[in-house]
């Protein structure tokens, strides 16, 4: 454990001297990613369109395990867990900044945050895509890979007219826009095979 080898430092245990600097990052870690849950289930509320048993924030949590099945970092795996948190949570990119996320989460939070400010979801939606066009991020990528896949999987309850949308326009949008930066990874081709490529 970490106090553990906090103990063997004290006691000059070379081994545990060397040991301790990530000894500490990993429980920094553990909390960040704790809080960031706490946030999530405590913020992201209500049920998902169209269930009365899923509730909003396990989408949160089921992107943050896509990412992690499919071996991105830390920061992904983290910004992919709070990707919703501004729009849904009602929390500012300011606020996460004083919970302690470090900025490169921030930014990838924002990035794949909708500007509240333009009025009518697919005019936010667009706007957010142009966003992410430019940033030429394949961390922000991923994460909105991760994002509607699961979307995709529990599209079923949503009105068909929506569900078509989803899978027609967003998910090949963001399959083409993502294909020069991830093409060549599992995620992208896991969307590619839920789109019936």
């Amino acid at each position: 454990t970490i106090e553990e080898t906090k103990a063997e430092a004290k006691k000059g245990n070379e081994d545990a001297i060397g040991n301790l600097p990530v000894a500490l990052l990993v429980e920094n870690a553990r909390a960040l990613h704790k809080r960031a849950e706490a946030i999530v289930k405590e913020r992201i509320t209500g049920f998902r369109k169209g269930t009365t048993n899923d509730p909003n924030w396990m989408h949160s949590v089921r992107v943050r395990d896509i990412l992690l099945a499919h071996d991105f970092s830390y920061e992904v795996l983290l910004s992919g867990l709070l990707h919703d948190i501004t729009e849904d949570g009602n929390m500012t990119l300011e606020d996460l900044a004083v919970k302690g996320f470090p900025k490169r989460v921030i930014e990838l939070v924002d990035l794949c945050s909708h500007d509240t400010t333009v009025s009518g979801s697919e005019a936010r939606w667009m706007k957010m895509m142009a966003r992410l066009v430019k940033a030429n991020d394949a961390d922000v990528w991923a994460i909105k890979l991760a994002d509607i896949i699961d979307n995709l999987r529990s599209s079923h309850t949503m009105p068909e007219q929506k569900q078509h949308f989803m899978k027609t326009v967003k998910a090949e949008l963001l399959h083409r826009l993502s294909k020069p930066l991830l093409g060549d990874s599992s995620l992208w081709r896991k969307l590619d095979v839920l789109i019936g490529h």
